[in-house]
């Protein structure tokens, strides 16, 4: 993996513009990491051939990211910039994204393709992430994850790729909670007294891709002491996790979902897990799906009675042994 990180922490100012360094594991193109010298803001630069056609890049601009092309002597300079240094870590990520997709590339105008790709799905991940610290439910839906992740790591056989198979922070909407080859999972938590299943879209019980889906919904009760907090489940699975590569990959996916170190003494929920129940989606089970909307009609959050899809309610352990047979 380059190291993105310490390349922009070892540039030296100088009386230029900008202090730039070419990255060098990229040969068929000219790319740069670069830093401006005035703001000490941070940038990745791309340089390619003034036949390439690029388009409005306007409509790739983000929250705390600008993107512009520039017409230089020979070339063209695609710039994409950090606007918020506090977000240095997030956007470290997403430049890694870019260069592993076009690493590879010999056509000039494919690497201009991916990496715009790259920077539509980024667009809509970086609108999601609080950087100020995660809202209550946003706690409870990832308290709900790690649960489900923890789980996967007490399991021999999942365990050596359990952090792979998080996959709620992978952009794109196909993306599932959890996801291993055809077979996915959707995880909810919920306090309520009286809990429904909560859903947030219409593609997220929506199986385009997958032969095979499952919603496992948390049930927990809020309590003042001897529960779990977000942190302590974090430190928990940091303990179960074996290797540095994983180690550094949840860490990753933690900061994609909107979880900081420094925020963690102010998640001080606490909770006591009462039930997981597994359902498994199919045709008869009750929901909206993006193919039955009309046109123009998006974003739908509705609710299901936990009265309503009993039936659809299978043992616990039928993921997990799917998975293992994979």
């Amino acid at each position: 993996m380059i190291n993105i990180k310490q390349i922009w922490e070892t540039q030296e100012s100088t009386s230029e513009i900008f202090t730039k360094t070419k990255i060098n594991e990229i040969i068929n193109f000219d790319c740069y990491l670069a830093t401006n010298n005035k703001t000490k803001q941070r940038l990745y630069i791309m340089s390619v051939s003034q036949d390439i056609i690029i388009p409005d890049l306007k409509k790739y601009n983000f929250k705390s990211v600008g993107i512009f092309d520039l017409k230089l002597e020979s070339n063209i300079g695609i710039y994409i910039y950090l606007f918020d240094n506090e977000l240095i870590d997030i956007f470290t990520l997403f430049i890694q994204n870019i260069l592993k997709e076009i690493i590879n590339e010999q056509n000039e105008e494919l690497a201009v393709y991916k990496s715009l790709n790259v920077i539509s799905n980024w667009k809509k991940l970086f609108e999601k992430i609080n950087f100020k610290g995660l809202t209550i439910e946003q706690q409870k839906g990832l308290i709900g994850e790690l649960y489900f992740l923890k789980s996967l790591l007490k399991n021999e056989d999942l365990a050596p790729n359990a952090i792979k198979y998080w996959t709620s922070t992978e952009p794109g909407f196909e993306s599932k909670d959890f996801t291993l080859n055809t077979i996915g999972a959707e995880i909810k938590f919920t306090t309520a007294k009286h809990p429904v299943i909560k859903i947030t879209n219409e593609r997220q019980l929506d199986k385009q891709y997958l032969d095979e889906l499952f919603l496992i919904l948390i049930t927990a009760n809020s309590v003042k002491s001897n529960g779990i907090t977000l942190k302590s489940l974090v430190l928990s699975i940091r303990k179960m996790i074996l290797t540095n590569d994983d180690l550094e990959l949840f860490n990753q996916k933690l900061n994609l979902y909107g979880y900081y170190d420094e925020h963690a003494d102010f998640y001080t929920n606490m909770y006591i897990i009462k039930e997981a129940i597994t359902y498994q989606i199919n045709n008869d089970f009750p929901k909206i799906q993006e193919n039955q909307l009309s046109i123009g009609i998006h974003d739908i959050s509705y609710s299901i009675e936990i009265s309503a899809v009993k039936n659809f309610i299978v043992d616990q352990t039928l993921i997990i042994k799917k998975w293992k047979e994979l």
